[in-house]
C-alpha cells in the first residue's frame, strides 16, 4: 500500500473538524442557568425617633391636682435646660401580608405649674413637676392593600392593626404655696390600654413617601379613652448599611389619654395630650 500523504490527512482532519462544529452549531442552545428571583416573603423594619412634644392636661396626685401647659416655645426652653426629653423606636417582622410590631415611646418633662390644694380652692401655689412616662404598643397588622403588586416603584399599602399599649407614668408634685405650705406627693401608674387602627402608605414623588397611622383604644379598660395619630413623609435614601434601604421619617405625633385610678383624696387621675414633631431613621431589610 502507498502511505497517504500528511497533506491529505491534514485536509481530512480538518473537514472533520469544520463537519463538527457545524454540527454543534446547529443544535439548539440549553437555556441558560435560571436565576431565583423571587423575593424573600420576609421583611424586617426597625427605626429610632427623636420626639420634641408639646403638654397639655392635669394630673391629680394625693390630694393635689396640677395644671400643665407646656407650649411650643417653654418646650425648647425645657429642652435646653435638660429639663426635657422624649425618643421612641421601633421594630416589625412580617411574612407575606402578616405583620407583628413593637413600638415605644418614652421621656420626661420638669415643668414648673400652677397647682390647687385639696378641696380648699383658694389654697394655691407653685409646684415642681415630674413626669416619666413609657407607652410600649404591640401587635399584629394585616396587610389589605398592595397595589401594584408587580413594579418597579413602591407600591400604595394600607394595613389595619389592633393590639394593646402598655401605659407607665410616674408623676411627682412638689408643691411651694400660699402661707407657707409646703407639700410633696407622688405615684405611679401602669395600664395596658386595647386598640385599633389602620395605616396606609403612599408614594408622592421621586423618593418621597406620604405616611399615617392611627388608633382608638382603652375603651375603659384602662384609659377611658385614648387615641394616637401618626403622619407625616418618609423620604428613601440612597444610603445602603448592611443593604439595608434608609430612609428618614419627618412625622408628627399626637396621642391622648384620660386615665384614673382610686377615689376622693386618693384617686390618681391623669389626662395628657402630648403632641409634637418627630425625626427618625428607618432601616427596611
Amino acid at each position: 500500500m502507498k502511505a497517504i500523504p500528511r497533506a491529505a490527512l491534514a485536509v481530512a482532519l480538518l473537514l472533520t473538524i469544520v463537519t463538527a462544529a457545524t454540527d454543534a452549531a446547529a443544535q439548539p442552545l440549553a437555556p441558560p442557568a435560571a436565576h431565583d428571583d423571587a423575593v424573600s416573603p420576609w421583611r424586617f423594619q426597625a427605626a429610632a425617633y427623636a420626639w420634641f412634644p408639646e403638654l397639655q392636661g392635669k394630673v391629680s396626685t394625693s390630694d393635689e391636682t396640677a395644671s400643665i401647659d407646656v407650649g411650643f416655645d417653654e418646650m425648647f426652653d425645657l429642652l435646653g435646660n435638660g429639663d426635657l426629653f422624649a425618643s421612641g423606636g421601633h421594630f416589625e417582622v412580617g411574612y407575606d401580608r402578616f405583620s407583628f410590631f413593637l413600638d415605644a415611646f418614652g421621656g420626661t418633662a420638669r415643668p414648673t405649674s400652677d397647682v390647687t390644694l385639696g378641696p380648699r380652692q383658694g389654697l394655691t401655689g407653685t409646684a415642681d413637676l415630674t413626669m416619666n412616662f413609657v407607652f410600649f404598643e404591640f401587635g399584629p397588622a394585616y396587610r389589605v392593600l398592595e397595589w401594584p403588586l408587580d413594579g418597579p416603584g413602591r407600591p400604595i399599602s394600607i394595613d389595619v392593626l389592633a393590639g394593646g399599649r402598655l401605659m407607665y407614668f410616674y408623676q411627682s408634685i412638689s408643691l411651694r404655696g400660699d402661707e407657707g405650705v409646703g407639700r410633696d406627693a407622688s405615684s405611679t401608674s401602669e395600664w395596658v390600654d386595647p386598640f385599633v387602627g389602620g395605616r396606609f402608605s403612599v408614594p408622592l414623588v421621586g423618593d418621597l413617601d406620604v405616611v399615617f397611622r392611627g388608633d382608638i383604644g382603652g375603651f375603659g379598660a384602662g384609659s377611658q379613652l385614648a387615641w394616637n395619630l401618626i403622619g407625616g413623609f418618609q423620604y428613601h435614601l440612597a444610603w445602603a448599611p448592611l443593604g439595608a434601604r434608609t430612609s428618614l421619617a419627618m412625622i408628627y405625633k399626637a396621642l391622648d389619654f384620660e386615665y384614673q385610678s382610686g377615689s376622693g383624696p386618693d384617686a390618681v387621675v391623669t389626662n395628657l395630650n402630648e403632641r409634637g414633631p418627630a425625626l427618625g431613621l428607618v432601616f427596611d431589610f
